[in-house]
């Protein structure tokens, strides 16, 4: 085979890597038991037939499809892609890759990514879903999320309709920085409704794949964006799963690469709960506040947040607010119901909710008015 780049350059081994990820019948597992064999991506595109099916998995159909590879053209497409989206990449050799990531059994050989640089040292922490929350699993998501937030985590999911969008929308809400990892190349946008997101998320955070950038939304790919959600993370919250759920998927994957595993109660009749509730039984840790959550970490990791929080000042309230705050106080009011126990003319309650709301204190789901920090 040719050889179009020099070995000792940074880039040209990047273009390697990048080429060995977009060849068809060349999985992640296959990838990496070539990459062992053989010494590099550089030496398995410049290996001989008879070499590519001493490895394992390797029959002759894929190693052809290696061989025949067209370097040059297909690299020139991906990366004239990437340029005209802002993409970079990173793979394996790169230092900047995300350790916990790296350490899982399977990382991807490389990732695309748009956006800002990765921050681990933020606790990255996974909240994952339905794509059909009932109001419970609205205000659970927005009210843990938004303390995580504030502690100083970082949110990862997959920008799936549902709890996912909620989780970046949040983060978005406390100026925290968020990561989504996508079921398709950066090219696409995956649900095409949350394109407004993404793009707030590129400005405040990062979205993440492993796949080339023409690679459509098809489903059998997000299995392996849920391990890639669990692997950048200490740990997964799972709010409200089905039997049979990607969130699910992602717990599973959390459990095998060591990582911790939340899942939140529900309601004992929903069906949304019985995934969650099946974890628990199994032996995920039930989620009745945020300290549930940072209790089973590092005391240097609760430490951290706990710091951080501290160091946040609080937005000072006036007194109508702090009464609107307290009649709200755990569950949800109705704005009549504000108004006849609070006394306060109801403009003056509206008005005292909107502001609250603006101090991101209160925020409303289906009609009801709920608080999504403590005071």
């Amino acid at each position: 085979m040719k050889t179009l780049f020099s070995d000792d350059d940074v880039a040209a081994k990047e273009r390697y890597w990048v080429a060995l990820n977009m060849v068809l019948g060349v999985g992640k597992t296959l990838f990496h038991r070539l990459v062992n064999a053989l010494g590099s991506p550089q030496h398995v595109f410049h290996a001989s037939r008879q070499s590519l099916m001493q490895v394992e998995g390797i029959g002759a159909k894929t190693a052809a499809q290696i061989q025949d590879f067209d370097l040059e053209r297909n690299l020139e497409r991906e990366y004239r892609l990437m340029e005209r989206a802002g993409v970079q990449v990173l793979t394996l050799e790169s230092e900047h890759y995300p350790a916990l990531l790296k350490a899982i059994y399977d990382p991807p050989p490389v990732l695309y990514f748009k956006g800002n640089p990765f921050h681990e040292e933020d606790f990255p922490f996974a909240v994952v879903g339905t794509r059909v929350p009932s109001s419970y699993g609205k205000i659970a998501t927005e009210r843990l999320c938004s303390e995580l937030a504030q502690r100083g985590g970082c949110l990862i999911s997959g920008m799936a309709r549902g709890i996912d969008t909620l989780v970046h929308k949040t983060a978005l809400q406390e100026k925290a920085f968020t990561m989504a990892v996508m079921g398709c190349g950066l090219e696409h946008t995956y649900p095409p409704e949350n394109r407004a997101l993404r793009e707030k998320i590129v400005e405040a955070g990062v979205i993440i794949s492993e796949f080339p950038m023409s690679t459509k939304p098809d489903r059998n790919n997000f299995p392996a964006r849920n391990r890639v959600i669990s692997g950048l993370a200490h740990g997964t919250l799972v709010i409200e799963a089905g039997e049979k759920s990607g969130a699910l998927i992602t717990a599973h994957f959390a459990l095998e690469q060591g990582r911790e595993v939340f899942a939140l109660p529900g309601n004992i009749f929903s069906e949304k709960s019985r995934g969650a509730h099946n974890l628990i039984k199994k032996g995920a840790k039930l989620v009745d506040g945020v300290d549930a959550i940072l209790e089973e970490f590092s005391a240097d990791v609760q430490q951290k947040l706990a710091d951080k929080k501290n160091a946040q000042e609080k937005i000072e309230l006036t007194e109508s607010e702090k009464l609107l705050l307290s009649l709200i106080g755990s569950e949800q009011q109705h704005v009549d119901t504000l108004i006849e126990r609070s006394h306060l003319p109801a403009a003056d309650v509206l008005a005292t909710l909107v502001q609250l709301e603006l101090k991101d204190w209160v925020t409303q789901t289906d009609g009801l008015w709920h608080v999504i920090q403590s005071y």
